[in-house]
């Protein structure tokens, strides 16, 4: 029995997944999507999340952008599930979006992002939520679940209140997406940036997807060496993730299996990456502390220069 009115923002896997099972529960669910194909095809024929029972998600709208979706607000709540490198542009209409009681979360990879959403939205109305789970495209409008490792994690920053973040999880376990609100969300955000900065790059750079890497002995001791140096930094910021973070770390990434990770979708697609918000914001942590991460360096550096060329040289 759904009765609350949302607004997700970007059809990308996560949004796609999120849209789709709200909708599933009732829920009215209006879409902003500036993929005109994401958007075309979700109009037309609806979302799926395949192998879920039900029929076809039909969202009540999808619009190209914030500014036209804030006549259908406001919302109870609003699900940020674009990449990062497009917040810089989102944040100056998402305010459009918000009514006195309107909870914004976060469903997004990397540090930083609450640098960019809270002073835009308010900290008081802020969740920050960490996603275990992945999807991959496979046509326009069907979206696979690829891995889910429970539980997701969403919470509120130092200072504010809980209140909201208890809503969001609920909501999410109530769509099949369990959720939990831990103590500090920090430590969890820390923790998904080095499971992607671990093997996310490499991946993209070898054009290879996260199984196929780990089973090179080399890339394997690649991993293993980001790992190092991001367990460092992570010590150095109070992130005390326990003596058995290595191994667990490692095994998450051993878990999504033959999933492409995002970075690698958007390297073979010739889209900016994330990079800069993940093993980037490791090095900017490590020389804040004078600590040397240059494995973390040399392959956020590469992966940037994958973004600064064109994916192909003309022939003359």
């Amino acid at each position: 029995m759904g009765a609350g009115s949302h607004c997700v923002i970007g059809l990308g896997p996560v949004g796609a997944i999120v849209a789709c099972r709200l909708k599933a529960a009732g829920e009215r669910v209006v879409a902003v999507e500036s993929g005109e194909a994401r958007a075309r095809s979700a109009r037309q024929v609806g979302l799926l999340v395949i192998g879920d029972a039900g029929p076809v998600a039909m969202l009540d709208a999808i619009h190209d952008s914030v500014r036209n979706a804030a006549a259908a607000g406001p919302y109870d709540t609003v699900f940020v599930c674009v990449k990062a490198n497009d917040l810089p542009t989102l944040v100056l209409d998402l305010p459009r979006l918000l009514g006195p009681t309107t909870t914004v979360v976060s469903l997004q990879n990397g540090l930083g992002i609450e640098d960019l959403l809270v002073p835009a939205v308010g900290l008081g109305r802020f969740v920050r939520g960490v996603v275990n789970f992945a999807g991959q495209v496979d046509e326009p409008g069907r979206v696979r679940l690829t891995f889910f490792q429970p539980p997701n994690w969403v919470g509120a920053l130092d200072g504010a209140p809980d209140d909201r973040a208890r809503t969001v999880a609920d909501l999410l376990t109530r769509i099949g997406l369990r959720s939990e609100v831990p103590s500090d969300i920090g430590i969890h955000v820390w923790r998904k940036v080095v499971h992607l900065a671990i093997l996310a790059p490499v991946c993209a750079l070898t054009r290879m997807n996260m199984r196929t890497a780990l089973s090179h002995k080399e890339l394997r001791r690649l991993s293993q060496g980001l790992l190092s140096e991001c367990i460092a930094v992570g010590d150095r910021l109070g992130y005390d993730c326990g003596n058995g973070f290595f191994e667990t770390s490692m095994g998450y990434v051993l878990e999504a299996g033959d999933h492409p990770p995002s970075m690698l979708i958007d390297v073979l697609r010739g889209r900016p990456t994330e990079v800069s918000y993940i093993n980037g914001k490791v090095v900017e942590a490590a020389d804040r502390l004078g600590l040397d991460v240059p494995l973390n360096r040399a392959i956020c550096a590469l992966v940037q220069s994958l973004e600064a060329v064109p994916s192909h040289i003309p022939h003359h």
